[in-house]
């Protein structure tokens, strides 16, 4: 078994887990996750120094360089964003269409959570952070597979947010990062049908 395939295991395991949280534990994962990031900036800052340093040796365009940049302004721009997603209703359970049946029957359709969601990004670590908090929010584990460029600042935010979805109670393996950046990780994830149930590229 492959590493990327283990980590798809470990993501559906996790998925069974999640996707019978309730509003209020899914929540303290996210203030958790949101605690962490803040508690541990300079972690993330120190790893985005690395990338960007190394991006720049290698040429990268201004643009993308500022992409990839954190600052202490934009990583609080990200806290403020897991903070703004607690806020939001939790989609799970909400009623999307009642039928009834001639014989009484009273028939709901309910959304529910996808199950593991692949998500393939560019060089832009803030949406690590975003990526991650939604999928949690709608009780999906997900596994992130970022850009090269990034590759640092996003081992960086994926260790701390594992780190607190475990501190408040869930599987750490909600979240999980492909650590390898070639483009044939990218390809592996894009066929991982055994464990993933949606790829967003």
């Amino acid at each position: 078994m492959t590493e990327l395939a283990k980590k798809g295991q470990l993501a559906k395991k996790a998925a069974m887990v999640l996707m019978t949280a309730d509003t209020e534990i899914k929540n303290r994962a996210l203030a958790e996750i949101a605690r962490e990031i803040s508690a541990r900036a300079g972690e993330v800052l120190e790893a985005n120094r690395r990338d960007t340093e190394a991006a720049v040796k290698n040429g990268i365009s201004n643009a993308l360089l500022d992409r990839l940049t954190l600052t202490q302004e934009r990583i609080e721009g990200i806290i403020k964003g897991v903070n703004e997603v607690i806020e939001l209703p939790d989609p799970i359970g909400e009623v999307l269409e009642t039928t009834v049946r001639p014989n009484g029957m009273e028939i709901q359709k309910l959304s529910v959570p996808l199950g593991v969601i692949g998500i393939i990004y560019e060089a832009r670590p803030n949406v690590t952070v975003d990526a991650a908090v939604l999928c949690l929010k709608a009780g999906n584990a997900v596994i992130l597979r970022g850009g090269k460029e990034a590759f640092n600042s996003n081992l960086a935010l994926v260790n701390i947010m594992r780190d607190a979805i475990e501190k408040a109670g869930l599987p750490r393996d909600c979240v999980a990062l492909v650590e390898d950046t070639s483009r044939q990780s990218a390809m592996e994830l894009m066929q991982l049908s055994e464990y993933l149930d949606v790829l967003i590229p």
